[in-house]
């Protein structure tokens, strides 16, 4: 037996949508609540636990989770024992009830529990189903099945289980979102008012800042001759932006408002508003769409490329546009601004960025027009590139925007240098390269290794888009050019070194050292850099505001491009000035003497801190607290210090004297002359665990080294007040010492 579910779709077409009727079909539905029944029966009575537990193995079906974990994420507050039995009666009650349905099974090992589906009716498994399909038809039947979010009305107090709840319901939401934007543009594309106004009013419902969809609502009203909701609709537009970003609508929607307003409209002026909903905000499309040859106009107009030395290294930069804003855009793994430009879609995205700011754009060292072959960078010699090309154009105060891998070294600019950053916005961007415990969205070393094979093996070949734009797989021109883009941005094994490289990166550390005015910008179905990485960023970053784009595509120019540009657009143009926080980014140097059996003299202390203080000047450090036999110093720059300790250490070894040394790197408050904060006092505690002779190094210093050359041993590990766990830490030694 089916039951029908009318949905008009296109001019009063009526489809079918066959749905289990759950009476006498297994099921189990999570999306609007919680509904488990089958075969006829009853519908058992589970506990909140149990149901809680159900839902998170059916969302995991067919993967096997550990008894251990089901334990921590719904009784974390009970002790071993009593959590291991309250796990085995809810699994017992669900096991029952799961024999009585015929639809689904449990398989247990002792350790691990999986849950199969079989025959169960699941509707999240036919909601992702139906979304991953573009056919109007498929999205409409998503969006029956999709009654309301994932366990609506549902919650635990256990954080753990609320944290994964929380996260899961974003997502498909997201995709619910993604598909009704889908069928807003087709059925403006094809002249079908009354379902595009369906369609813009249950995504305004779910997310009423959209303002291109207000639009497209006022366009359909208009087409249907209702002319008073369309200006109702402009109302709601205003109040919701005012209301919750205190911002007044954008200059195309006051437009159409004066336009409907003011003008008589006929038919067909209606029409010709309603149809162009689809194509105010669209890239232009690609030759291979068109039939037209590429040669862009874009491509005329590229812009000139100058030089600047970075360290003896030339890093090469473009300067488009004249607004009043400076924006700095740091690409992500390799790039080529002479490339950028023969993407139509590209190129798009670029001109919009300079019609509202100053862009700076620069191939990083190592990259593009930038010195090739110049070994991989630190993250902090990179950060320097990016200072030497805004001095170079004179920017003074500049809104940093990193994309993908360039994200983290945007992060610690904002961090060492507040005083000349005016915001951060980050797309696409990441704490952390490598799976942890305490980070387990990034890809595990071997999910690295799997994708630097297949960079290799596909190298120059039509590119791949299934992974950076799923929206371009099909466009062959966006993967040709995208192949040559890369081949014209770095040789293979330049390019799987500084992927790997950059999965190696960890900034965690610095995020709360970061006080400036941040954008994050992550796309839902990313499938490079996980939601939850930009959420992480979102949380551990001061006052960051977080927005999450329907979608897939990872690259800047891809099918959300137009409106990750308008949220750019808006912040950084709408946020005053904020004047840079107290703290400031510093690496902080502390080392002692120690000096022969016998002791030294006052004297010989006085000339060997003469040495020191040369080395410190050499090296760009500024000493900031004296003892006895003691230096205290700060850094803007984690590798100059541990490359001035160990010259330190050198030139002391000289005179038979020994140094202990430390570093690490934190926010401090600069006050005058002196620092105050948890750096100075962490590099304090370092130095009591270095041995005459050895330099100490904790993992945050470490992991902003990376591409330094220096080697690390790990060294224990040290317990403070003022941190959130244990600080690891590592003896530093340079290669063949």
């Amino acid at each position: 037996m089916t039951v029908e579910l009318g949905t008009t779709t296109g001019k009063d077409r009526k489809e079918v949508v066959a749905v289990a009727d759950p009476m006498t079909h297994p099921h189990l539905c999570l999306l609007g609540g919680f509904d488990f029944a089958g075969g006829g029966a009853a519908a058992p009575v589970f506990s909140r636990k149990a149901r809680a537990m159900m839902a998170y193995l059916a969302l995991q079906s067919g993967h096997s989770k550990s008894r251990e974990k089901l334990a921590a994420l719904l009784w974390g507050g009970n002790s071993e024992a009593q959590a291991r039995m309250n796990l085995r009666q809810a699994l017992s009650a669900i096991k029952k009830a799961m024999d009585a349905s015929d639809g689904g099974r449990f398989l247990t090992d002792g350790h691990s529990i999986t849950l199969n589906l079989d025959n169960l009716d699941f509707d999240v498994a036919r909601f992702q189903a139906l979304t991953a399909n573009s056919a109007p038809e498929d999205l409409e039947q998503a969006l029956v099945v999709y009654r309301g979010d994932l366990l609506d009305g549902f919650g635990l107090k256990e954080e753990p289980f609320e944290d994964w709840l929380r996260v899961e319901r974003e997502r498909l939401r997201a995709m619910a979102i993604a598909a009704l934007d889908k069928l807003v543009a087709h059925y403006c594309t094809t002249n079908d008012p009354a379902s595009c106004v369906r369609s813009a009013t249950r995504l305004l419902a779910m997310d009423p800042l959209r303002e291109d969809i207000h639009r497209a609502l006022m366009r359909a009203y208009a087409v249907q001759g209702r002319l008073n909701l369309a200006l109702r609709q402009y109302e709601n537009c205003r109040g919701a932006l005012q209301r919750d970003l205190n911002l007044q609508p954008e200059p195309e929607t006051r437009h159409l408002y004066e336009d409907l307003r003011t003008r008589r409209m006929t038919p067909r002026a209606a029409s010709r508003i309603a149809a162009s909903a689809s194509l105010s905000q669209t890239p232009p499309p690609s030759p291979a769409r068109t039939g037209e040859r590429p040669a862009f106009e874009a491509e005329s107009r590229r812009p000139a490329t100058h030089y600047v030395k970075s360290a003896g290294i030339n890093i090469a930069y473009q300067v488009t546009g004249d607004g009043p804003i400076d924006l700095i855009h740091v690409p992500g793994w390799v790039s080529n601004l002479d490339l950028a430009w023969s993407s139509p879609r590209l190129a798009h995205v670029l001109q919009r960025l300079g019609g509202f700011s100053r862009l700076i754009r620069m191939d990083k060292r190592g990259t593009g027009l930038s010195d090739r072959n110049v070994g991989l960078p630190t993250l902090e010699e990179r950060m320097e590139d990016v200072r030497a090309v805004l001095d170079a154009v004179g920017s003074k105060r500049t809104v940093l925007f990193g994309s993908s891998e360039g994200g983290p070294m945007c992060m610690l600019f904002a961090a060492t240098y507040p005083e000349r950053t005016a915001a951060l916005v980050l797309n696409g961007a990441y704490a952390s390269g490598r799976w942890s415990k305490d980070y387990p969205w990034a890809k595990t070393g071997e999910q690295v290794e799997e994708d630097l094979a297949v960079v290799e093996r596909e190298w120059g070949e039509p590119a791949d888009m299934s992974n950076a734009a799923p929206s371009l797989m099909n466009d062959s021109f966006e993967r040709e050019w995208f192949a040559a883009y890369l081949r014209n941005s770095a040789s293979p094994a330049d390019a799987i070194a500084l992927w790997r490289w950059g999965t190696e990166i960890d900034v965690r550390a610095l995020l709360p050292a970061i006080h400036v005015p941040t954008l994050i910008v992550q796309t839902a179905g990313d499938r490079w850099v996980k939601p939850e990485e930009g959420r992480y960023l979102a949380t551990h970053i001061e006052g960051a505001k977080y927005i999450e784009l329907a979608g897939r595509d990872h690259v800047i120019w891809g099918e959300n491009s137009d409106r990750l540009v308008d949220e750019i657009q808006t912040f950084v143009t709408g946020a005053l000035p904020a004047a840079p926080g107290e703290g400031i980014l510093v690496s902080v140097l502390s080392l002692e003497i120690a000096g022969p059996p016998s002791g030294l003299g006052a004297d010989l202390i006085e000339r060997y801190a003469e040495e020191i203080r040369g080395e410190l000047f050499a090296a760009e450090g500024r000493q900031i607290r004296r003892s006895a036999s003691g230096f205290f110093a700060v850094f803007q720059r984690p590798t100059r210090s541990i490359q001035c300790a160990i010259a330190i250490r050198h030139r002391l070894r000289q005179s038979g004297l020994d140094v202990r040394s430390a570093v690490h790197t934190g926010e401090c408050q600069e006050r005058g002359d002196d620092f105050t904060g948890i750096a100075i006092e962490l590099s304090s505690r370092l130095l009591d665990r270095a041995r005459p002779g050895e330099i100490i190094a904790s993992r945050t210093v470490r992991d902003l080294v990376v591409g330094s050359g220096l080697l690390f041993e790990e060294h224990g590990e040290l317990e403070a007040s003022g941190l959130p766990g244990s600080l690891q830490l590592f003896s530093v030694r340079k290669p063949g010492v």
